[in-house]
């Protein structure tokens, strides 16, 4: 939090925007810690975990809205299954719009329910309505916990295993280099010690373990 901006870390199951008083705008409007008008600049799935930036004023959302298509967003999640390709794109159209997501495997791990899940970082070049959790089902390998475009068997603790973890932009006024990092949530990181096998290097590979 500085003066003109912050990062806040939405918790999984809590929407951006909606109805009511538990959604993450009616919360940052009742903080005794954010300045009056603190409004979120982007949303993330009611799903997902990770950081979302909230601006102040008009001025600095119009700042962040200026540099969004150069905004990077990293998300990883486990997906049902193994054998994916190592790397790729998926450019499944979503709603009849364009839609691109990269994709890196870092490895895999056991599972009861799908006998094996994979880790897959995620970065969007596009930011349709649940785009990754779209695309991997896609590809036929829906995310774990993915209760609406997942496929039986269904796993169904602890909800959806997604989350955005990082977020990289430049100060909406100074132009700093900014690199938010997110840890992910103990559902997400690996159960079991030495149960993974990893096929590629990521510097976000170690926040996954134990």
């Amino acid at each position: 939090q500085d003066d003109d901006h912050a990062v806040v870390l939405k918790p999984a199951g809590v929407s951006t925007h909606g109805l009511g008083r538990h959604h993450l705008s009616a919360l940052l409007t009742r903080s005794t810690t954010l300045p009056e008008g603190a409004k979120p600049i982007h949303r993330l799935d009611h799903g997902t975990r990770g950081p979302v930036l909230v601006a102040w004023n008009p001025e600095v959302m119009s700042a962040f809205q200026s540099q969004w298509p150069s905004i990077v967003k990293t998300y990883h999640s486990w997906v049902s299954g193994g054998g994916l390709p190592s790397a790729g794109c998926c450019g499944f159209p979503i709603d009849s719009k364009s839609s691109r997501s990269v994709f890196h495997v870092l490895g895999s791990r056991s599972w009861a329910v799908h006998g094996t899940a994979s880790l897959v970082e995620w970065t969007i070049e596009t930011g349709r309505t649940h785009q990754i959790r779209r695309h991997a089902a896609a590809m036929g390998h829906p995310v774990v916990g993915d209760m609406v475009y997942g496929t039986p068997p269904l796993y169904t603790g602890a909800g959806l295993h997604l989350t955005c973890t990082q977020l990289s932009y430049r100060h909406p006024t100074t132009g700093q280099p900014m690199n938010i990092q997110v840890r992910p949530a103990k559902k997400m990181r690996r159960a079991i010690p030495g149960d993974f096998t990893p096929v590629a290097t990521s510097k976000f590979t170690q926040l996954f373990e134990g």
